[in-house]
């Protein structure tokens, strides 16, 4: 059992401090985008889409951990914001297939790249291994979380 000095008896606190901070609530104009970012980074980095290829509703919602509903609720916003396009499956009319449009796509080079900004913020005065060493650890790390 590790001391409570210890690094790694340490680190569900710090975890849990971390996103209280980086979690903190938004502004509704901030929970709005943040939606739209969440949306067009299911359909543009979907990780769970149909055996087919299509990424669909029930994909997105997957891949965020929502219900169908939140999901559904969230792309018909992201539509309406001209971020995303739904058309209907060619191999099942019940489902649409989900794309992004330019400004989706724009939107989610954007989101990636401050995203990225933050990070490299975060570690500027790290030695470049222990970056490196961090950054693979974390992509582990949230893997991890994913499958929970």
């Amino acid at each position: 059992m590790d001391d409570l000095g210890s690094p790694t008896r340490a680190s569900g606190p710090a975890l849990f401090r971390t996103v209280r901070i980086l979690g903190r609530k938004p502004t509704s104009l901030e929970q709005t985008r943040l939606i739209h970012i969440m949306v067009v980074q299911a359909v543009g980095e979907s990780t769970e889409p149909l055996p087919d290829g299509e990424v669909t509703i029930g994909s997105v919602a997957e891949q965020l951990k929502l219900d169908p509903s939140t999901a559904s609720r969230m792309v018909s916003d992201a539509v309406k914001s001209g971020y995303v396009t739904h058309t209907p499956s060619q191999r099942d009319s019940r489902r649409k297939v989900l794309r992004l449009t330019p400004s989706g796509e724009g939107l989610l080079a954007r989101s990636v790249e401050f995203q990225q900004k933050v990070f490299d913020d975060l570690v500027a005065d790290w030695p470049a291994e222990e970056v490196r060493e961090f950054s693979r650890l974390l992509v582990k790390f949230a893997k991890s979380v994913e499958r929970m």
